[in-house]
């Protein structure tokens, strides 16, 4: 009865202490967590590039697969460009085709281009006046002898202010009125300043005497031809090369490359030697034999391969 007598007098502070399980006098140290300086340098750099502590967790992953999405779609960009630029290289085309292509758009253009007339003149001089008549008729004459040659082919090409017709019939008129000096003054000074005739002539060349001695060549030449007025009485035609290519028939390129001659022309050599066989046929027409014979066996004498082509030969 005194031992519970003596328990109940007893402070909740005594009883602790009696007790020995909470001691105030002595605090538990807590545990002191070694960092190096590199993990601390670590931390820092973190803090400092990390996002901001006020985006939540479901912010940042939907910009992570923005950013995801974003580089999807850049990659499968770029995989596309890559298909289509090995496409291109996959795709390929025969110089000599391109050659033909780029020669017929030149006289496609050529033809549509309007050439002054040299006989500027307006002199009442009707023994010119005749002469020039006269010349006009044997133009006309060439010219139908060139088209009755080239029928059945694309190869001559007309000027379109040519005229052929309206020409014709003013000299048709002009010999049914006696074709001399006693004709209408006014329909010879017309047909004397009527255009010139131009046209254009395509010629595809072999290289069949090898004179360049390098692989299967062949020229893709586009000659323009303007009649003077006096021609072919006392003037030459004016001859001008429009389009010069030389390729190699069994070669390939890509589709997306720019073609370019193997070879280099002495144009302004083969243009005055054109001129000076020309010399030789006049008065008689001399268009036909210049095209056909005298620049098929000698194009390839006024030509210098190039030195990539050398190289690559």
């Amino acid at each position: 009865m005194a031992a519970r007598k003596s328990c109940t007098h007893m402070t909740w502070s005594e009883a602790k202490s009696k007790s020995g399980q909470f001691d105030t006098s002595q605090k538990k140290k807590k545990p002191v967590i070694q960092v190096t300086h590199g993990q601390a340098l670590t931390a820092k750099i973190v803090r400092k590039y990390s996002a901001p502590s006020d985006y939540s967790k479901a912010e940042l992953r939907r910009a992570k697969k923005q950013e995801e999405k974003a580089l999807a779609v850049a990659a499968n960009i770029a995989k596309e460009r890559k298909e289509e630029r090995r496409e291109r290289e996959r795709r390929t085309v025969c110089p000599f085709d391109v050659a033909r292509e780029q020669m017929t758009q030149e006289a496609k253009r050529r033809q549509q281009q309007q050439i002054q007339n040299e006989n500027e003149s307006k002199k009442k001089d009707l023994n010119n006046l005749e002469q020039i008549a006269q010349c006009r008729e044997m133009q006309l004459d060439e010219i139908a002898a060139l088209d009755a040659m080239y029928t059945d082919t694309d190869e001559f090409i007309l000027s379109l202010h040519a005229d052929v017709d309206g020409l014709r019939a003013k000299t048709d008129e002009w010999q049914d009125q006696g074709g001399g000096n006693d004709c209408d003054e006014s329909l010879l000074l017309s047909i004397t300043q009527h255009p010139p005739m131009s046209f254009s002539l395509k010629l595809t060349i072999e290289d069949e005497n090898n004179i360049l001695n390098d692989g299967d060549l062949v020229a893709t030449l586009l000659l323009q031809f303007v009649f003077p007025p006096l021609y072919p009485e006392s003037s030459l035609p004016h001859i001008s090369v429009a389009y010069f290519a030389v390729t190699d028939r069994s070669m390939q390129i890509g589709a997306d490359k720019t073609l370019e001659s193997l070879v280099h022309l002495e144009e302004a050599g083969l243009v005055q030697e054109l001129g000076e066989q020309a010399r030789q046929i006049v008065p008689l027409p001399c268009i036909y034999e210049l095209a056909t014979t005298w620049i098929t066996d000698h194009i390839f004498e006024y030509c210098n391969l190039r030195t990539h082509a050398q190289l690559s030969g």
